[in-house]
């Protein structure tokens, strides 16, 4: 494995876009329980509050100051244009409670569980591992904590499915240059609804 320091072409994720971005990330985890203890329209509606809370802040955030506690949530290159990841985050977060009224609504919770906490924890102990992917910032220590974290709180929701989901979005998620908020909750969504076709 190739080593990050070594790499002229591999630059290690900033340490200080970790604490309060990531628990913005991996606190999405609530949006399918919620979904099943007060109902999908509830969350549907909490999630798109938080959208346009998020687009509202895109919308000012050239022209007030944003609080230094705050500043973190955004990385240095989104305070010079539209931030994209985020934007991204919410939206796959939404489709997939949309998608739960026309597929198994199991496989939408798990698929936003290996969006929020397979991709969340995989940075966040990835960021401590060794091993990494040839010309790549992500470490396979990574991918194996995002893995395991995914499939234990997704595996109420879809039981063993959620290995499949987990599996297949941590892949995406290594592999992907750009957009993983939009490749790892796709790739978990349709390797379970795939496998689950194919074993009936």
């Amino acid at each position: 494995m190739t080593d990050p320091a070594q790499n002229d072409s591999v630059e290690p994720i900033p340490l200080k876009y970790l604490p309060l971005r990531k628990i913005v990330h991996i606190g999405g985890v609530v949006v399918p329980i919620i979904a099943v203890v007060f109902g999908k329209t509830y969350a549907i509606s909490l999630v798109s509050y938080f959208m346009l809370m998020f687009l509202l802040m895109e919308l000012l955030k050239t022209k007030v100051r944003i609080p230094a506690a705050l500043r973190p949530l955004w990385k240095d290159n989104e305070y010079k244009g539209f931030a994209t990841d985020p934007f991204l985050y919410f939206a796959f977060i939404l489709l997939l409670l949309l998608l739960s009224f026309y597929f198994d609504e199991g496989i939408c919770y798990a698929s936003i569980v290996v969006l929020t906490v397979g991709d969340g924890i995989s940075t966040v102990a990835g960021v401590r591992g060794k091993r990494y992917l040839r010309d790549s910032t992500k470490t396979i220590e990574g991918a194996v904590a995002g893995t395991i974290a995914a499939t234990v709180i997704g595996f109420p929701f879809v039981g063993a499915l959620a290995l499949v989901g987990s599996m297949a979005g941590m892949l995406a998620e290594v592999t992907s240059k750009r957009f993983d908020n939009v490749t790892v909750p796709v790739a978990a969504f349709v390797s379970m609804v795939v496998v689950q076709a194919v074993i009936g």
